[in-house]
């Protein structure tokens, strides 16, 4: 699926805004998937020079749990409120309105940045997840386990 662009010149002229319900395709990202395109539910409107972006982004995220390695998926709902002002003649890709060139604004990438900057640091399948036994690396949510519990000391866990 080609990237989401949006020409906001008539935006900025006539300030009507733009509302967008739109898929967008994520690509994977330090381990995390997205098996169904991203969506984003935005409303783009004129606020002085620039533009202001507001909604939500809806994804569905899979990847492996931190502490028992199962296979997880898990919905992320992001809030969006961004503001963006015309470019100041400056290439910087990393640059504050780096998704904003001309009238151009490109949706797609906006979508992939906030996602991926949203992705959890902890990604657990459960918040009672007892993770792998240290002693024989089964997974002790299974029950499979059957180290003596003293033969696993603290590590770490609270």
């Amino acid at each position: 699926m080609p990237s989401l662009t949006i020409d906001i010149g008539g935006l900025l002229a006539a300030g009507r805004p733009i509302v967008l319900d739109e898929p967008v395709e994520v690509t994977a990202f330090g381990g995390f998937t997205f098996s169904q395109p991203t969506r984003a539910l935005l409303e783009l409107r004129r606020v002085d020079r620039g533009i202001e972006v507001d909604g939500t982004i809806e994804a569905t995220v899979s990847g492996p749990c931190d502490r028992c390695l199962e296979d997880i998926t898990v919905p992320v709902s992001i809030p969006v409120e961004e503001r963006f002002d015309p470019p100041s003649g400056t290439s910087d890709p990393f640059a504050d309105n780096n998704v904003l060139t001309g009238d151009i604004l490109d949706v797609g990438d906006l979508v992939r940045q906030l996602v991926t900057s949203a992705l959890p640091l902890g990604f657990h399948c459960s918040e009672n997840c007892l993770g792998l036994c240290p002693v024989c690396g089964r997974n002790k949510n299974d029950g499979n386990c059957t180290c003596p519990s003293d033969t696993e000391g603290d590590h770490g866990e609270s």
